[in-house]
């Protein structure tokens, strides 16, 4: 059993899609997917009080500027990876929708397949095509490019979708704090580098893991 999550808003997860495909050649394993509103970043809180002095500004300001710096330079590395442009790749939106079409399939009983046409298809939509995926006109696009129905939608978004903000902080306490993340005999692994152990792990671990 293996549970995968995804974050609709960030690149990596659509990285992901490519090892992932591989991963499923030869390894005979359920899947569960859970949709992700946000990761967890790197926050540090301050004791100097508004309008006092900060001994420590201009490091503080130096940083800021490393980590953006960092921040285009590994958007740059993943657009290139992905066929897009920077430009693309730093489109900003609230994976809402796009969260509840995933959930919207797993009501239904998605095959596979249909998982991974459906994050393909968003994920194109979304940094690619620069679409409406923030609306449910956009979901309902993205269902029927992705070859899923959506005959039952309405009711389901208006009676039966997960709340997702809850089910956000739920994943948060359950230790997975960014995605991809994908949970394999209840350990947790971060990041699509982990899919070639993972892939040796379903296999039987035989031989030596990968590094």
């Amino acid at each position: 059993m293996m549970t995968i999550y995804v974050n609709f808003a960030e690149l990596p997860s659509w990285l992901m899609l490519a090892p992932l495909k591989d991963l499923y050649q030869g390894v005979n394993v359920d899947v569960t997917w859970k949709p992700m509103l946000g990761s967890l970043g790197n926050v540090a809180g301050s004791n100097i009080k508004p309008g006092a002095d900060d001994p420590l500004e201009s490091y503080k300001a130096r940083r800021a500027d490393a980590r953006h710096k960092a921040a285009q330079r590994e958007n740059e590395r993943m657009c290139e990876r992905l066929g897009i442009k920077p430009a693309q790749g730093e489109r900003n939106i609230n994976p809402l929708y796009l969260s509840l079409g995933m959930s919207w399939l797993t009501s239904e009983g998605a095959q596979l397949q249909q998982y991974l046409n459906y994050v393909e298809t968003a994920f194109l939509k979304t940094f690619g095509d620069g679409a409406d995926v923030e609306s449910r006109p956009g979901l309902k696009v993205v269902l029927e490019e992705a070859g899923f129905p959506i005959a039952g939608l309405d009711h389901f978004l208006e009676n039966e979708a997960p709340d997702l903000e809850a089910a956000q902080e739920e994943i948060m306490n359950s230790g997975v704090f960014n995605a991809p993340a994908f949970v394999v005999d209840g350990e947790i692994f971060h990041g699509r580098e982990h899919l070639p152990l993972i892939q040796w792990m379903l296999k039987g671990k035989q031989g030596i893991p990968p590094v």
